[in-house]
């Protein structure tokens, strides 16, 4: 990205932009494509560890069970647990009284 023309500087020390080449922009666009294909390809190797994680911590055999909890994902598990813990709270709470 260097220019062939030597930048001319004004007295007051400032360079005068002559704005991009089409040079210029092409390589910051295939920069950024490569920049975007390394994250895609981070994401996937992500994703893909994370159902490797989840597939060891299955329950074994083919039960009802199983097949339930294989369709939950963490937030699923969150939310579940959350309501149950407001549902033991008001019950501890009618007994308390």
């Amino acid at each position: 990205m260097k220019e062939k023309n030597p930048v001319v500087v004004p007295d007051d020390g400032l360079e005068k932009w002559k704005g991009y080449t089409l040079a210029d922009l092409r390589y910051q666009r295939a920069i950024n494509h490569v920049r975007m294909e390394m994250e895609r390809e981070r994401l996937a190797n992500s994703m893909t560890r994370l159902n490797d994680m989840k597939s060891k911590f299955t329950l074994p055999g083919n039960g009802l069970l199983q097949k339930v909890f294989a369709g939950f994902s963490i937030f699923d598990y969150a939310l579940l647990a959350i309501t149950t813990g407001k549902q033991i709270r008001k019950v501890y709470r009618f007994f308390k009284k």
